[in-house]
């Protein structure tokens, strides 16, 4: 029998347990970019090598799981190598604990372009956090800055260290990065929404009774 057919013969309470039920459970949702800043321009080439790499700053409102990360980078050395991408928390000026890594091959010869780890369905709440871009010794590249719509802060590693040299010090670097993620409906939306639900089938409950 069709869900909708057997729900006909359900007392009210059953058909508002189910309909909570059916809330409740997992929404399908969209992945989208929650950071886009577009390509950097191949004219601004920061060095981007073991010795010096960046990381960009990101904030979100909601709770998202996070599909993937990418940077817009290259590697002239013909040699391959690899990046380790990750995922921090907010430190102030530079990032902070590592939450969450996961590194991805570069070939040799890698000319610009968008690079990076994907099927990640990394949780993050609410806040703000760090995205680093970390080669290994088999890369030489570059990665640009001048991305149209770059981050609000940026922190490069170099000396063995994140420099933190203040808010906004580097700021000009504006390196391409993008993130993917699909938005986590947050639990005490959903129980608003079952309350109003619940609300609803008591009310016409009262009509049907008088």
């Amino acid at each position: 029998m069709h869900i909708f057919q057997r729900s006909r013969h359900m007392h009210p309470l059953q058909r508002l347990g189910t309909a909570v039920l059916v809330l409740l459970s997992p929404l399908p949702a969209t992945a989208a970019y929650i950071v886009d800043t577009g390509p950097g321009i191949s004219g601004e080439p920061w060095a981007f090598e073991p010795a010096q790499y960046f990381a960009g700053e990101f904030s979100v409102s909601t709770g998202q799981k996070i599909q993937s990360i990418e940077g817009y980078y290259s590697n002239i050395e013909n040699a391959p190598g690899s990046v380790t991408i990750r995922l921090h928390q907010d430190a102030g000026n530079i990032p902070g604990s590592v939450l969450f890594s996961q590194s991805h091959a570069l070939p040799g010869a890698s000319s610009l372009d968008w690079y990076g780890v994907f099927g990640l369905d990394w949780l993050i709440g609410p806040g703000t956090y760090w995205v680093s871009f970390e080669p290994d010794g088999g890369i030489k590249g570059i990665h640009p800055g001048k991305a149209p719509n770059p981050l609000d802060e940026y922190a490069q590693h170099s000396g063995g260290d994140w420099l933190d040299w203040g808010r906004n010090y580097f700021d000009y670097l504006d390196l391409g990065v993008r993130i993917d993620a699909t938005a986590i409906p947050e639990p005490a939306t959903l129980a608003l929404a079952a309350a109003g639900l619940a609300g609803m089938v008591l009310a016409r409950r009262r009509r049907q009774a008088h």
